[in-house]
């Protein structure tokens, strides 16, 4: 049961990006920076609770690198977030230090 409910996480969070994709055009760009930022938050909440929800719990007690493999995984979905998928919503987004 956990793991439709995180996937139904995932489903939201993709719906609602599209959506806010398809008219992002209507929304200033201070909402659209806060609602996709929470929107990759259910989404990565979403993956983080299937993956971990797919473990058994007698593996998962005994890996030590199961918490370094999730905070890579969370990295990895922060630089596509930042760097890809949050320019196409804010094109006036800068990146200062670069």
């Amino acid at each position: 049961m956990a793991r439709r409910i995180y996937l139904i996480l995932i489903i939201i969070s993709m719906l609602l990006g599209w959506y806010l994709f398809m008219f992002k055009e209507t929304h200033s760009t201070t909402f659209l920076l806060v609602i996709t930022s929470l929107i990759f938050l259910l989404f990565s909440a979403g993956i983080h609770g299937l993956l971990a929800h797919s473990l058994k719990p007698n593996i998962k007690g005994d890996i030590i690198g199961y918490p370094i493999v999730m905070g890579i995984i969370w990295a990895v979905l922060f630089f596509l977030f930042t760097f890809f998928i949050l320019p196409v919503f804010c094109s006036d987004f800068s990146f200062s230090g670069f």
